[in-house]
């Protein structure tokens, strides 16, 4: 009855006032809502193929062999998205002219003594979408570099990084294997179990590397292809209410007079001494190569902030609690609970703004399985050493993992809403 008793009043109000007059003025909402995950139409890319002797296998056999459809591949799809400018690196960054990256395809242009992808992210362009060309073949030192050069620039500034492994059939030399740095022959003929892996490493703005993962998955490859996708944001639909159906209210109602951002939903509470909750669904459909999440393993971070003229006050201390639930008549569906008393949480007769982010932790983010797969370590002789996988390649990408996630905390659900008077 007093939800409709308030309604009855502010639709009075809005006569008296007309219609065309605003009930209550917001002030700027505190910090900045989630971003929009659509991709612009058009983006620059930058294409740094690795020329170190290294890589001069992947060229050798005919079979099995979308490496050297690369070169191609690459400008044709980012061709279409803007302009194409190809790189060759090795301790040094060279552009190419003209059609001179075609000559990737081809063993001659593999010279290059020593490989530094730190230098090359260190020299990408963040308006710019980046793809390096690699086989991830680098020592913990320089990796380290490869690590720090990438948390700094891309991870802290909120930027995304994608590996794709692609297998393919390799002849030609292994370097720097076992105690010793031996190197080796290898040769994977036309078995595709023995197909050595290369990676691309793709860098860039989080919508336009989740546009160019799909965008490279719809090419259907024949060999194995994997996907890691190290992103702040862990989803392919925005994680707010504009994707959320709220299912149950209890001593909430729904309210949308202030006109808010669809991403922001406005409540207004019965009884300010009553517990208050509400549940809402939401699908989660993870982003292709996103980590492997424990739901089970999450923090929730909440912020509350009062209305005080024109600003907004942080609130020292609250009691939301956020649960996620399954249920199994609907299983496509994760649903959420939001949980407080607003006496002890929200300041009565104001206008309160809630934050809350679901984030999952250390633990229950995780690589996926296919890096275990293709990883080998060696602790004795080149001969022990399994040429069809990547050296230490768990340690690599881990280390990645975990920089990202120490960067840029990957945020799982934003939570806001109003709790209008």
């Amino acid at each position: 009855m007093r939800k409709i008793f308030l309604m009855l009043v502010l639709a009075a109000t809005l006569i008296v006032c007309g219609c065309g007059q605003q009930v209550q003025q917001v002030p700027p909402l505190p910090g900045t809502l989630p971003n929009t995950l659509t991709a612009p139409e058009q983006i620059d890319t930058d294409v740094y193929f690795d020329a170190t002797v290294s890589m001069k296998g992947f060229t050798s056999l005919a079979a099995g062999n979308v490496y050297i459809t690369l070169p191609d591949m690459l400008g044709d799809m980012c061709g279409a998205l803007g302009t194409v400018k190809f790189f060759s690196f090795g301790e040094t960054i060279h552009a190419l002219e003209g059609r001179d990256h075609r000559r990737f395809a081809t063993p001659d242009v593999y010279v290059e003594p020593i490989t530094a992808v730190a230098n090359v992210v260190a020299a990408a362009d963040t308006n710019h979408l980046s793809i390096i060309v690699t086989d991830l073949f680098e020592s913990d030192s320089d990796w380290s570099n490869v690590t720090q050069n990438l948390r700094e620039k891309f991870f802290a500034n909120r930027l995304a990084v994608a590996v794709i492994g692609i297998r393919n059939s390799f002849h030609g030399e292994i370097f720097d294997v076992g105690l010793n740095a031996a190197k080796f022959r290898y040769n994977s003929w036309d078995n595709p179990e023995r197909f050595r892996p290369f990676y691309l490493l793709v860098m860039g703005r989080d919508a336009v590397v989740k546009n160019f993962l799909r965008r490279f998955n719809e090419r259907v490859l024949p060999n194995d292809t994997g996907y890691l996708l190290l992103s702040g944001n862990l989803t392919e639909t925005a994680a707010d209410f504009s994707n959320f159906t709220v299912e149950e209210q209890e001593n909430f109602y729904s309210d949308d007079t202030l006109g808010l951002d669809s991403r922001v939903k406005q409540f207004g509470v019965d009884d300010f001494n009553a517990p208050a909750s509400f549940i809402f669904s939401w699908k989660y459909e993870p982003p292709l190569g996103a980590c492997p999440l424990d739901l089970s393993a999450v923090d929730t971070d909440v912020e509350i902030f009062t209305v005080n003229g024109d600003e907004w006050l942080a609130r020292e201390s609250n009691d939301v609690r956020v649960s996620l639930m399954k249920i199994d008549k609907r299983p496509e569906n994760l649903f959420v609970k939001v949980a407080l008393t607003p006496t002890r949480s929200l300041a009565e007769g104001k206008m309160n703004f809630v934050r809350a982010r679901v984030m999952p932790t250390a633990l229950g983010y995780k690589l996926p399985p296919w890096v275990e797969l293709w990883s080998v370590t060696v602790d004795g002789a080149a001969k022990n050493f399994d040429g069809s996988k990547t050296l230490n390649l768990s340690r690599l990408l881990g280390s990645l993992k975990d920089s990202a996630f120490m960067a840029a905390r990957p945020v799982l659900l934003t939570i806001d809403f109003v709790v209008a008077p």
